[in-house]
């Protein structure tokens, strides 16, 4: 099996034979006209802010960057200078699963997969890192995959269909991401120190940068004790897990307003689950482990080819209600635009394909036509296909559905007519 890159700007992990093999945080520092990336340019952020960016994955696109930040042009070239160093730094695989949030657009996805097709390694999958991750735990008819990213917390509802979990909604919140709850935790921490000690960590770059290096040590001390004591510049505070929970509460609200509001199950992601006191506020929340991404994308591996052999967004994975066991059944790829390179233009068309012995799709002076064959009849969003000429006119974002439950969404390719609209 391909080593898996699990995209969480928050931190892009690299596994391999279920170890994490790198992880490499969404941080680009800007040092003498070149790029580093990483735990080293986060470690730099309070003390360097002007030579940060950590929007790059968020924003990937080929827009000039204003202001301009080294000799990247756009975001895709410090994407691509990020990819080569994961690569490098990761024993340089010949073959990788990319595993992406549902956050990425359409357009997106393609750009990605231009930006790593200039890349020595080959992209042999990719899939829907939610939907990956859920489908090792027994999942319920509706659920939410709750992620932090570096500037927004993203939600995302799957439902699950004859035994397919399926990506159903993409709900970012936007201002409650990793980058925002740390601010909220350091200002607790911070206040804590003022109290006791009146010294505040904040003043100095220094100091504030140890400040937050040491918040995930401190929240993991805090999993198992009420308040730990906390050192930063050889002074000592005595930090309480009710005042961080307190701090980050409003987040944890805007979170609980989506995810509560039906009968759903929850399922949080490792760095979200060790926040304080989150499952006060998420009740019956589930958390994922670690290598939750990997361990669903290795139980689906044959699943993330396309019929073609060729690189499909996979949107719904094989689950179980009841045991979590994953028989095998089809997956649901989303069709992708051939890859975009980082240096080019927009995306091509798909091109015409013959969907397996069901039916023929053809391109038709600015129209998209569907020319059903033998075997089972088939479902266009959700109802059967019927047409007295035997032809039907598909639209950018129809599901086209066989007997089997396999199914084919249309999507639009970027810098192209969106014929049917």
């Amino acid at each position: 099996m391909a080593p898996v890159l699990d995209i969480n700007d928050s931190s892009l992990g690299l596994w391999e034979n279920g170890a994490l093999r790198l992880s490499s945080p969404g941080y680009a520092l800007l040092d003498k006209n070149q790029y580093r990336f990483g735990e080293l340019a986060r470690n730099q952020a309070r003390l360097q802010p002007r030579q940060i960016n950590h929007r790059y994955w968020a924003q990937l696109d080929l827009e000039p960057l204003t202001p301009a930040f080294g000799p990247g042009r756009h975001s895709a070239d410090i994407v691509h200078a990020h990819l080569m160093e994961i690569y490098e730094q990761g024993g340089r695989p010949e073959q990788l699963v990319i595993a992406a949030p549902g956050s990425l657009q359409h357009e997106q996805l393609a750009l990605l997969l231009g930006i790593a097709d200039s890349c020595p390694f080959t992209v042999t999958g990719l899939v829907d890192r939610a939907v990956a991750a859920t489908t090792v735990q027994p999942v319920a008819a509706y659920n939410w995959h709750v992620e932090v990213q570096l500037n927004q917390a993203l939600l995302t509802g799957m439902r699950l269909e004859n035994g397919q979990l399926i990506n159903d909604k993409t709900v970012p919140i936007p201002g409650s991401g990793w980058l925002a709850l740390q601010e909220a935790l350091a200002r607790a921490i911070a206040d804590a120190f003022i109290r006791q000690t009146r010294f505040d960590p904040r003043r100095a770059a220094q100091t504030e940068q140890a400040l937050y290096n040491a918040i995930p040590d401190i929240l993991s001390r805090l999993q198992q004790a009420s308040e730990t004591n906390v050192d930063i510049d050889g002074r000592q505070a005595r930090v309480e897990r009710e005042a961080l929970a307190e701090a980050c509460n409003s987040h944890y609200q805007r979170i609980a307003r989506t995810v509560m509001a039906e009968q759903a199950a929850v399922f949080l992601s490792p760095v979200l689950a060790q926040l304080p006191a989150i499952e006060n506020t998420l009740q019956g929340a589930r958390s994922h482990s670690e290598d939750a991404v990997f361990q669903g994308v290795a139980r689906n591996t044959d699943a993330m080819l396309g019929d073609d052999g060729g690189v499909h967004f996979i949107v719904s994975l094989p689950a179980d209600a009841d045991t979590g066991t994953h028989d095998g059944a089809s997956s649901t790829p989303e069709s992708l635009p051939e890859p975009a390179k980082s240096s080019a233009a927009a995306a091509k068309p798909v091109a015409e394909k013959t969907a397996p012995t069901r039916c023929q799709i053809v391109f038709d002076n600015g129209k998209i036509a569907l020319h059903p064959g033998s075997g089972p009849a088939l479902r266009l969003n959700g109802a059967p296909l019927q047409d007295e000429a035997g032809v039907a006119t598909l639209r950018d974002g129809d599901l086209l559905e066989d007997a089997s439950g396999k199914a084919w969404r249309l999507v639009a390719a970027e810098g192209h007519e969106d014929h049917g609209k």
